[in-house]
């Protein structure tokens, strides 16, 4: 063990506490105002056996016994360390001092129950000790544990991110290439589109919160390059509402649920729509999405794929209490609304 986890810990405690009750118990014991050597060895031997009891107590009566709510077993093993130590203290003052000191005569010895006060006094005081050094080490080990706990969820949070991003490229790189199959002029707006969406993917990953305005704007990018690949882009509604200036949010976390309309939304019938509604008031922000199933996708319902999994991760983790996520199915309607409490 290192010297220093020594002197951080229980032995440093215990060596101030006893250098504190020399000192306080020398100043009574002293009785002409000066320190002599006679009083020094008075003191000496008054603390052997309250040493012995303390010891035992606190290194293994206390975490064994009484840590462990084994009451009956701590009560007597009490009894027995008194049993122990008053006679300790009169072999002390009879035997042990004519041996170590021999030219001192002693006088003043306490009776047996005023040195069984003193040894509860002193089990009463270390005890509280050992309750402090306790009650701050799991204070300490909570903070910690809330710390830990603090790091974690933002690296899941960063991972949840990323997750975005090899799905949002697959998708938009496939858009661009079936543009440029088809030799069209789409092509190069698109991958203008797309490299300030991807840089702004680069940019605002590690941040843990962007503005409103930006995330706003990059959708509208994200939606803009979708509607380009389609035939019917009016079947496209992207409404916006509300002052998104000087409003945070965590980013790349509503492109999911839009992704989402993209992606198995089904515009192939007259009546087919995408409908994106965003708005932002009095705190609150509400995302609509409504699009159009396919038949063969209208009982999974879209509730358990990844995105999903994702998004609802990174809301539990980000706006715990704060949000509300419902989504719903009516007919070939697949519809998701968030609702957001925002800084």
């Amino acid at each position: 063990m290192k010297i220093s986890k020594i002197f951080n810990g229980k032995l440093f405690m215990y060596l101030i506490f006893w250098a504190v009750s020399f000192y306080v118990c020398l100043e009574l014991f002293s009785r002409t105002g000066k320190f002599r050597m006679i009083d020094i060895i008075y003191t000496f031997l008054f603390h052997i056996p309250l040493v012995f009891a303390v010891t035992i107590h606190s290194v293994y009566h206390l975490p064994k016994f009484l840590a462990k709510a084994r009451f009956w077993v701590y009560g007597l093993l009490l009894i027995f360390l008194f049993g122990a130590t008053v006679p300790l203290y009169n072999l002390t003052f009879n035997v042990l001092s004519e041996w170590l000191f021999p030219g001192y005569y002693l006088v003043g010895m306490y009776s047996q129950l005023e040195v069984a006060g003193f040894i509860l006094i002193y089990l009463i005081l270390s005890s509280s000790l050992e309750f402090s050094r306790s009650w701050f080490s799991t204070l300490k080990a909570k903070t910690r544990i809330i710390e830990l706990e603090a790091e974690k969820n933002a690296s899941e949070l960063k991972a949840l991110r990323a997750q975005v991003n090899p799905h949002f490229l697959f998708n938009s790189l496939n858009t661009i290439y079936n543009e440029a199959l088809k030799k069209t002029d789409k092509a190069p707006r698109l991958i203008l589109k797309l490299s300030d969406m991807l840089r702004y993917v680069v940019d605002k990953m590690d941040h843990e919160k962007v503005t409103l305005e930006e995330e706003i704007e990059y959708l509208t990018h994200f939606v803009d390059l979708h509607k380009e690949r389609l035939n019917n882009p009016e079947k496209v509604k992207f409404k916006m509402d509300g002052d998104f200036t000087d409003v945070k949010i965590a980013p790349l976390l509503l492109i999911i649920f839009i992704e989402n309309c993209f992606k198995h939304g089904d515009l192939t019938d007259q009546d087919a729509r995408i409908a994106i509604s965003i708005k932002f008031e009095n705190g609150e922000l509400t995302l609509i999405c409504e699009n159009t199933m396919y038949d063969n996708e209208k009982d999974l319902f879209n509730k358990t794929g990844m995105g999903f999994q994702n998004a609802r991760r990174r809301l539990e983790l980000a706006y715990d209490g704060r949000h509300s996520l419902d989504i719903s199915s009516k007919g070939n309607i697949f519809t998701t609304k968030l609702k957001m409490e925002l800084d």
